[in-house]
């Protein structure tokens, strides 16, 4: 889910799809269920979706960064925070909300009712208005795709879009950066395919404002799964959940 979501699965707030305090367990208490129940182990998990993408980026590459910035960037932006091998959920599971840092304090109003949100400068609506393409009601790959077509093609609204993205991007995540002494950002969903024109103006920022980046570089590099990530991440944290406990998953009444 793209929101804040609780330990019972309970959507706290999820403000680009105007939900608040939703039970999605309940909602689809009576669909029937993907796979055979099985005692002890809850039917359903509720997760953000940013975390799954942060795990799946970190489970396809054992050989990568332990730390990064997983930034997944679609209609609505957010983050999940890899420290040390292992996922930061924070105090309550709501770690990584990037998307509602402000990058320009007095600016445009938010939907989750702030103001100059990352999010209204480096949004995908944002950025296809900023385009030409306002109004193109399109998936998030589609969408990216469609920019990415446009950048390379040297379409001067297109730059100028992504460029303008990028700087805000960069200003949050440099915040990041300085506060978590993180060395790697991956950019990922819709801008796995955009970093090409996000990673100059992104890396600008850094290079500008993290303190130490004048003798600790930061990288920025595309998500190796790109707008899969989270699909894939769900599939493995069920993995790993059946390899940790075999047995639990294995028996059957009867």
């Amino acid at each position: 889910m793209p929101g804040l979501v609780d330990a019972a699965g309970l959507v706290r707030l999820a403000p680009n799809l105007g939900w608040r305090d939703v039970a999605v367990p309940e909602l689809l208490a009576g669909h029937p269920p993907l796979v055979e129940p099985v005692p002890g182990v809850p039917p359903l998990v509720v997760e953000n979706e940013a975390n799954l993408a942060a795990l799946g980026e970190l489970h396809a590459d054992p050989e990568g960064p332990a730390s990064f910035l997983h930034v997944s960037g679609e209609v609505g932006i957010g983050a999940g925070i890899i420290l040390d091998g292992a996922l930061f959920r924070g105090v309550r599971g709501w770690s990584g909300e990037i998307g509602h840092l402000p990058v320009e304090p007095e600016g445009r109003p938010c939907r989750c009712g702030g103001r100059g949100c990352l999010e209204r400068y480096a949004g995908q609506e944002v950025v296809l208005a900023a385009a030409g393409l306002a109004g193109a009601d399109l998936p998030a790959d589609t969408a990216a795709a469609r920019l990415a077509g446009l950048a390379a093609a040297d379409d001067p609204a297109t730059r100028a879009a992504l460029a303008e993205a990028g700087r805000a991007l960069g200003v949050a995540v440099a915040g990041v950066v300085n506060l978590l002494d993180l060395d790697t950002v991956v950019l990922g969903g819709g801008y796995a395919l955009l970093t090409p024109w996000l990673r100059p103006p992104v890396l600008a920022e850094v290079s500008r404002r993290v303190l130490t980046a004048a003798w600790s570089p930061v990288t920025v590099r595309p998500s190796a799964l790109g707008p899969e990530a989270a699909v894939v991440g769900a599939a493995g944290s069920v993995v790993r959940r059946i390899v940790a406990d075999p047995v639990g998953w294995l028996g059957r009444p009867g």
